[in-house]
């Protein structure tokens, strides 16, 4: 059995439509259209229907996304959505008018309006991603692993966008695989968007606090200036540090939640409470998945880790391991294990209670409470010099080292496809260098699967093999 899959995202959409709409027939509609999605200050002589078009900015740009953009970036990202739009006058005023009817409701229930307050052009502005997978049996006679390749799935407070990407690699049968494929980023998409409901309200909460312990400070101008700088800069850290606390949050509990329906689900495809007493439930107790889901938002890579599958980033030519193992002869699980009255056993490597060879994992409920599916969860800032991150299961990774696998994925996106554009530090901060949420093929990124793929195969793997390629430059 063979599943690959391949996608990219890149600025104008998936269709490609929008990359030729400012070469249309229509200059003039372009511009009048220009003029009415300008801000106030460019559209100062407009018609009156320009004007209508114009007096929502400003109620968009007072809401800007909480994270500090450039506002040159701001104000020019608004032309460039609306030459995404119809050739025609009359589809151009329609998507004017919509736009406006689109914001008419969010004076609505606050949840909403704190999604909302943010300009539509912000929800395409990302780094670079595009990706591509390969998934075989390999000699195993049983098919167990599953991918799950989600760009775009989730939108984050801000506007930006989220993307999803995950291996699961099933052991004692593949139905916890399957669930983990088929739920895991359902339920990580609402708990995200539960908190991205309340994080304005929490990070004013901290704002409001902060401003308060810092009043009766120096009365000086320098002492005000100096004060008020690193007020922005504390501010800026700490939401930050509660963004970062948000997204751990919800991937804890998005892997409970899965937890929880893998303990009840049978391998003839059913949950059930209580569990299934079908022919197929017999071992159903020790059956499970581990899972390894890297959730990419803006200049930033969050991974949640549970067993012996990998996440590594390749940055600079070397490898960067964004996740641990977990082995249960790993010092910190081993006496984990063993406070919890379990034991591990060497067959044929260290398992525990002799059966399992990784202390976490989703399902398996017969092994608790040693085995537990409490995720490890990382938050790593990119920077320029990022290539690629690849997430694999074990049985790729027990045959490759990280150097290794590296340096053929990079050789391997590279070979006829050079960087055209790095994202800059500036560039980053500002929005710019942005990609849409569409998915387009990268055949580069499956290739590099592919050969990796090969790679582990020709090593003499006997597991099932993954990997999740996911290219972290702009190339032509």
């Amino acid at each position: 059995m063979v599943m690959a899959s391949a996608g990219t995202n890149r600025p104008g959409g998936g269709d490609g439509s929008p990359a030729s709409a400012p070469f249309s027939s229509a200059p003039g509609c372009r511009m009048r259209k220009r003029r009415r999605l300008a801000p106030p200050a460019q559209a100062a002589g407009s018609s009156g229907s320009g004007g209508g078009g114009a007096g929502a900015g400003p109620s968009r740009d007072k809401h800007k996304r909480v994270r500090p953009a450039s506002p040159s970036t701001s104000s020019s990202s608004q032309p460039s959505d609306a030459d995404s739009g119809d050739g025609g006058e009359q589809g151009e005023e329609g998507a004017v008018d919509a736009e406006e009817e689109e914001e008419l409701p969010q004076a609505g229930p606050p949840p909403p309006p704190q999604q909302q307050q943010v300009p539509a052009s912000a929800a395409a502005r990302a780094w670079p991603v595009a990706f591509g997978s390969l998934s075989v049996a390999g000699r195993s006679r049983d098919m167990e692993d599953t991918v799950s390749l989600r760009p775009g799935f989730c939108t984050w407070a801000d506007g930006s966008p989220m993307h999803f990407f995950a291996v699961f690699d099933g052991h004692g049968g593949s139905h916890v695989a399957e669930l983990c494929r088929d739920r895991m980023h359902e339920f990580l998409a609402e708990e995200l968007a539960a908190e991205a409901a309340a994080f304005p309200q929490r990070l004013q909460q901290q704002q409001q606090a902060a401003s308060a312990a810092g009043e009766g400070g120096t009365s000086s101008a320098a002492g005000a200036d100096a004060a008020s700088s690193s007020s922005a800069q504390q501010q800026e850290k700490e939401e930050e540090e509660e963004e970062e606390r948000a997204w751990r949050a919800a991937l804890s509990r998005a892997f409970r939640r899965v937890d929880a329906l893998a303990s009840r689900a049978c391998a003839c495809g059913r949950v059930a409470s209580p569990p299934c007493r079908c022919p197929l439930s017999g071992s159903s107790g020790i059956v499970g998945s581990t899972a390894v889901v890297a959730v990419l938002v803006r200049g930033r890579v969050v991974v949640a880790n549970c067993g012996d599958s990998r996440a590594v980033l390749c940055r600079r030519r070397a490898p960067v391991p964004l996740s641990d193992d977990h082995k249960p002869n790993r010092p910190d699980e081993l006496a984990r294990i063993q406070a919890a009255g379990g034991r591990v056993v060497f067959n044929n490597g260290h398992r525990v209670r002799g059966i399992l060879a990784m202390s976490r994992a989703l399902g398996d409920r017969m092994l608790r409470p040693e085995v537990i599916a409490e995720p490890e969860i990382t938050v790593t800032d990119r920077t320029p010099e990022d290539e690629c991150l690849i997430l694999a299961s074990d049985g790729m990774w027990d045959a490759v080292p990280n150097e290794i696998a590296c340096s053929v994925a990079r050789q391997c996106l590279q070979d006829g496809n050079p960087v055209t554009a790095p994202v800059d530090d500036a560039a980053a901060a500002s929005g710019e260098g942005v990609a849409a949420a569409g998915p387009e093929p990268a055949e580069r990124c499956s290739n590099a699967a592919s050969l990796l793929v090969r790679l582990a195969f020709g090593r003499d793997s006997w597991d099932n093999i993954s990997v999740v390629i996911i290219d972290l430059q702009r190339r032509e």
